[in-house]
């Protein structure tokens, strides 16, 4: 090669290392994602502790804790120095968080990332050299390993995979509770919509943090980001109101605006008792959930032009109801003739009154404050005139953070206020069913209304994934859904009655998906009703794409019934 060809290629590659450096922020978590970064320890003064609630029995405030924080990196392909000044300063600290992360190379994938790294052992020796550093076999150590991971963004290689990150935070809690005993076991999610699909387990966290001005949230726009500090950090720690452990708050050191911790306390004590008060863990669900009777599945449908009511194996009617449709007399003709032909009825009750118009969002809250109750009472007379099964779901799917219904993306507490109000009302007839009824989409349990103000749940599963989808092969299959969103109820041990599920597309289609279904449910113990939503969906809700159309035929339902029984 001569010179000039020598410099020219020298050149080239020194400015490929130069753009692949520039670009590695913006490609995900960095060049240490390929390459492997060093293991170091090093202080951290930016997670800084700004204030801490304790679940533990009751909604507690608690001082923040003097927490000398580090952040300890680890490469499995890389020697750990333990002698360095940060591990003095360590040694030093009487109490100290510190925050584990694991940077082995290779790719993001569900199979490929530092999480499988951990559970397969290739971090343990560096974990173990670690663990046996610790002074007085980790007394005054909060250990607290692969924060922020419940965030949908490509910042840090654990994120996204709740099942591994549980597996790898097992593994590690195992080496630590040997190792290092007396350390506390922290669980640190950042706070964000869906951190409870990713808790290891009671017998493995001993504390948690949540984190306030996260800087990866900043890239996403699902959920608003113009909350003031205080009102940010009350919505963080009421996703993790399920715990029985405390919650430290870490705020970024650099952030515009900083929470006032009594009055993040205020915010969150402004739910009452009832919404912070002893609720069952996690463990405590599992047992119940575990004991659940196998029942003979109900079958329904929502079938508004009564194409297939008539069907002898449909046992329960769906309708909604909205205010209008109550003080008109409409809602009471529909439901007495769903009582004369013989079925139970699912009432979907929308408290709004159409067209929606802003003032329609203010109706929850009044709800709540008891100002609609001379329309609640007609409503509980007309139930309490029923001669069959009568299951009440109450202004459902809000959790989706949109406007589709005036209900949705509003304060938890003004939900939870209304819905205890609607279901626990005196004049509420007995033996009427009450169903709490999300979607089943991320962070659905922020808005969960607690255990004695519900019967059952419900979740919405349609094949659907994105309404631009036109091929009806490209839906996802029943149980991809039902898995996913059964998950996210893991917290709340009640039976579930799935009251909207469809599938769009040809026949045939239409009736593989559903006999997949049957499969799915079968013998399932959580599952005691299921209703078919039988017509296409409202076009306002689509915009300029055609709405799709659920509509089944009687040989697939018929074939469906079969299967499930």
């Amino acid at each position: 090669m001569s010179k000039v060809a020598w410099r020219y290629t020298f050149l080239g590659l020194a400015v490929t290392g130069i753009l692949i450096y520039l670009a590695a922020p913006y490609l995900g978590w960095g060049l240490g994602a390929f390459l492997g970064g060093p293991s170091e320890l090093t202080t951290a003064p930016e997670n800084r502790v700004v204030g801490a609630v304790d679940w533990t029995d009751s909604l507690t405030r608690m001082d923040a804790p003097a927490l000398a924080q580090f952040t300890l990196q680890l490469n499995y392909r890389s020697e750990l120095d333990t002698d360095s000044d940060d591990w003095q300063q360590l040694r030093q600290a009487p109490r100290r968080m510190i925050t584990v992360q694991t940077w082995s190379g290779g790719g993001r994938t569900y199979d490929n990332n530092p999480l499988r790294d951990v559970i397969e052992g290739r971090y343990d020796a560096l974990l173990r050299q670690f663990l046996a550093k610790l002074p007085d076999a980790g007394a005054g150590t909060f250990l607290r390993l692969n924060p922020e991971m419940e965030v949908p963004v490509d910042q840090y290689p654990w994120q996204l995979y709740p099942s591994i990150y549980i597996g790898s935070y097992r593994h590690f809690a195992d080496l630590c509770r040997e190792l290092a005993p007396r350390a506390r076991l922290v669980w640190g999610p950042a706070g964000y919509p869906g951190a409870l699909e990713y808790y290891p387990g009671d017998d493995v966290v001993d504390a948690a943090t949540v984190t306030y001005a996260y800087a990866g949230e900043h890239r996403l726009d699902d959920y608003p980001t113009d909350y003031t500090a205080d009102y940010e950090v009350y919505r963080r720690l009421h996703r993790l109101r399920f715990l029985r452990v405390p919650v430290y708050v870490l705020g970024a050191t650099d952030a515009a605006e900083q929470p006032d911790m009594e009055s993040v306390t205020d915010l969150l004590r402004a739910g009452g008792p009832e919404l912070y008060g002893r609720a069952p863990t996690l463990t405590e669900v599992t047992e119940t959930i575990a004991g659940f009777p196998v029942v003979p599945t109900v079958f329904g449908l929502h079938d508004p032009n009564q194409r297939l009511l008539d069907d002898p194996n449909v046992g329960v009617e769906h309708i909604f109801l909205d205010l209008d449709q109550l003080e008109n007399g409409e809602f009471e003709t529909q439901f007495r003739g769903i009582m004369e032909r013989g079925h139970a009825a699912i009432v979907t009750f929308e408290p709004y009154r159409p067209p929606v118009d802003s003032t329609d969002r203010e109706l929850l809250g009044a709800i709540g404050a008891g100002e609609l109750d001379a329309v609640l009472l007609q409503l509980y007379r007309i139930l309490g005139e029923a001669d069959h099964p009568v299951y009440l779901r109450y202004a459902h799917e809000m959790e989706i953070p949109i406007y589709r219904y005036p209900w949705q993306s509003q304060d938890p507490q003004v939900y939870i206020r209304s819905f205890r109000h609607v279901m626990l009302h005196d004049s509420l007839p007995k033996g009427v069913q009450r169903i709490w009824g999300p979607a089943g989409d991320r962070g659905s349990l922020e808005w969960y209304p607690g255990d004695d103000a519900v019967d059952l749940i419900s979740i919405a599963i349609y094949g659907l994934p994105d309404k631009n989808i036109t091929d009806p092969e490209q839906q996802e299959q029943f149980a991809t859904i039902f898995q996913r969103k059964v998950y996210r109820m893991r917290f709340v041990g009640k039976p579930i009655f799935i009251t909207e599920f469809g599938v769009k597309g040809p026949e045939a289609y239409q009736t593989d998906w559903m006999l997949g279904a049957a499969e799915t449910l079968q013998d399932d113990p959580r599952i005691v009703g299921i209703n078919y939503f039988n017509m296409s969906d409202l076009p306002q809700a689509w915009g300029e794409i055609k709405p799709p159309d659920w509509s089944i035929s009687r040989a697939t339902l018929d074939t469906f019934v079969r299967a499930l029984q």
